[in-house]
């Protein structure tokens, strides 16, 4: 469901100057209170996950919100693609396994974004075949130059991690 309410844009907005300016205690408050209004407002859920996830190092309250940004609109691209990285990077593989399941049946999210992501976490439990499938898939969507570059290099080393795990094993 697709919200937007002006006051609350412009309530982001002055949050995000506050971040920007080093004081996050007052971002807190102000977004917090844009929560009291509409508590199933996306972009307000986004912003504190994005601002916990990015400037005060709260983990779980970024996973949180952006859990409930995602909750309230299942199409909100940035917060899978925020979330997907903090359990990426806090290697959280089973995390990341359903929110991808999860965007893989949502039509509106860039599937290009999914299948990397399942590429990557293929990759990280070795098993290099489905990695490779899932890059060759998002590369034949892929419309960004410089993304096609990254994910032809994936694939490159996706087959050189295959075929140095194959002489290993003979």
């Amino acid at each position: 469901m697709k919200l937007f309410d002006q006051s609350l844009e412009e309530l982001i907005h002055i949050a995000e100057q506050s971040v920007y300016e080093g004081n996050h205690q007052q971002a807190i408050k102000l977004l917090e209170s844009g929560l009291e209004d509409e508590p199933g407002y996306p972009k307000l859920h986004y912003t504190l996950a994005w601002m916990y996830h990015h400037y005060i190092q709260n983990k779980a309250m970024a996973e949180r919100h952006y859990q409930l940004a995602i909750y309230f609109d299942a199409s909100y691209q940035e917060a899978y693609e925020d979330l997907a990285d903090l359990y990426y990077y806090n290697k959280k593989l089973r995390g990341l396994k359903t929110l991808m399941n999860q965007a893989r049946k949502t039509p509106e999210l860039k599937q290009d974004f999914v299948n990397i992501m399942l590429g990557k976490m293929s990759e990280v439990e070795g098993n290099y075949r489905a990695a490779l499938r899932y890059y060759r898939k998002a590369l034949l969507v892929c419309m960004d130059n410089d993304e096609q570059l990254e994910l032809r290099q994936n694939i490159k080393r996706a087959k050189f991690k295959r075929l140095k795990k194959s002489w290993r094993i003979a």
